[in-house]
This record gives C-alpha cells, sequence and structure tokens, in this order.
C-alpha cells in the first residue's frame, strides 16, 4: 500500500483570496451520491498532491464514474467538505476481502472547512461518574458532545465556574481522565436535574484529535442511518 502523504487542498476565500490547505492526519471520509446522499464510509490513503486512494467495506457499491462531494475529516483541521472525481471500481489487492471496493480520486475544490471540529456537536447518550475537586462523586449524563465541551446532565447542583472530572474512553483503549469547566446552567424541569454546559479544560493535543475524531464517527453514523431509514421510507 503506497504509504500516506499529505494532500494539498485550496479554495476561494472571497476575503482572502486563494488559500492553500494540507491535510495533516486524514484517516476517512464519507462519500456522498449524485443524489447528495451519503453513500457510504471510506478509509483514505493520501498519495500526493490532490489524488487520494479510497476503500470501502460496504459491498453495496458498483462500477462507476462520478463527480460528487466528500466529507474528509481531518485529526488536527477538522472536516473538510471537498468537491471530488471518483472512479468507484472492485478492489483487486490483498484486503479485498474486508474492503471489497476501491476509488481512485481527484480533489477538485474545497467548498468549506470547520475549524478544529469545534464547529460540529453530536447527541450522545454517555453515563459517567463525575468527581469534584474535593472528591466528591455524583453521576451524570453527556447529551451532546463537541471537540470544545460537552452538554452534561446531572442531579448534583453546580455553579458556573465549577470543575470536576471524569474518565471515558473516546477511542479504543483504556479511558482517559478529561476535565471540565462548568460555563451555565439550566434546570431541566421534566427530569428533575440541572443541564451543564461545560468546556474542556487542558486538553493534550492526543486527546483533543481523539475526541474530534469521535464526534465525526459519530456524525457519519448518525447520516448512514438516516439514509438507511430514507430508504426504507420509500
Amino acid at each position: 500500500m503506497p504509504a500516506a502523504r499529505s494532500v494539498l487542498l485550496s479554495y476561494k476565500n472571497k476575503r482572502e483570496g486563494d488559500i492553500h490547505m494540507t491535510l495533516k492526519d486524514c484517516e476517512n471520509c464519507l462519500v456522498y451520491g449524485s443524489d447528495k446522499r451519503p453513500l457510504a464510509r471510506a478509509r483514505v490513503v493520501q498519495l500526493g498532491d490532490d489524488e487520494i486512494q479510497l476503500f470501502f467495506s460496504s459491498y453495496k457499491l458498483r462500477n462507476a464514474r462520478l463527480r460528487t462531494i466528500v466529507d474528509f475529516y481531518d485529526g488536527q483541521q477538522g472536516l473538510v467538505r471537498s468537491l471530488c472525481e471518483l472512479v468507484l471500481k472492485k478492489n483487486q489487492s490483498a484486503n479485498r476481502i474486508s474492503e471489497p471496493w476501491t476509488a481512485d480520486g481527484t480533489i477538485l475544490k474545497v467548498y468549506d472547512v470547520l475549524q478544529r471540529q469545534k464547529d460540529l456537536r453530536v447527541k450522545v447518550h454517555i453515563n459517567l461518574e463525575c468527581i469534584t475537586p474535593q472528591g466528591y462523586r455524583f453521576t451524570g449524563i453527556i447529551q451532546n458532545i463537541s471537540a470544545g465541551g460537552i452538554f452534561l446532565l446531572a442531579d448534583q447542583k453546580m455553579n458556573p465556574g465549577q470543575a470536576i472530572s471524569f474518565r471515558h474512553a473516546f477511542k479504543d483503549g483504556d479511558p482517559v481522565e478529561f476535565g471540565v469547566r462548568v460555563i451555565r446552567r439550566q434546570e431541566i424541569l421534566a427530569q428533575g436535574g440541572y443541564g451543564y454546559g461545560c468546556q474542556f479544560m487542558d486538553l493534550s493535543a492526543q486527546d483533543e484529535a481523539d475526541i474530534r475524531k469521535f464526534v465525526y464517527n459519530k456524525q457519519i453514523e448518525k447520516q448512514l442511518r438516516r439514509k438507511t431509514r430514507n430508504q426504507g421510507i420509500s
């Protein structure tokens, strides 16, 4: 398999002129069909300049040439929505069992970039044990998350500015400790508790990248589930 290298992207910004952007940590993407609906998720291999190769685990594809939208996830820079030309074909390499389809692709232009993924937030349901600096423990539920912070539901009353910590694995492996600070509080009358908008504190570069990847993967899952539901209705 070719060694991964950076892909040079450029797009037109009305205020700043031509901007060149390099994908620094791109592992996967979401490819849309000609109907602008999510088609399939793919693993990305960067070949250099604007050339890419994609590998699909889905079996529900066919030979085709198409010009379509691809959402690339860059672990350092965020979600990069691009226009690409793809040639889909059956995978003849050694990994054809797990990835039966592949595509040779060219990135034509970039439409938008969600910088550092902080603009992308997804709904989740993650049960946690939270700990205050004094060692008091209580349970909570993360209801949505972005790379910037979480929305936490809990019975425990806290004030803006208060710090808490929790442990969770946003990727395969052992749980990692994260710290957040309460930014705002609201009463959730229907559930008899409180909702807290919290901001992550002192994230390492690796932990932030892991959270961004987690958020992006959840977003892909949501879009693919929506596609499946729409197909069932039709």
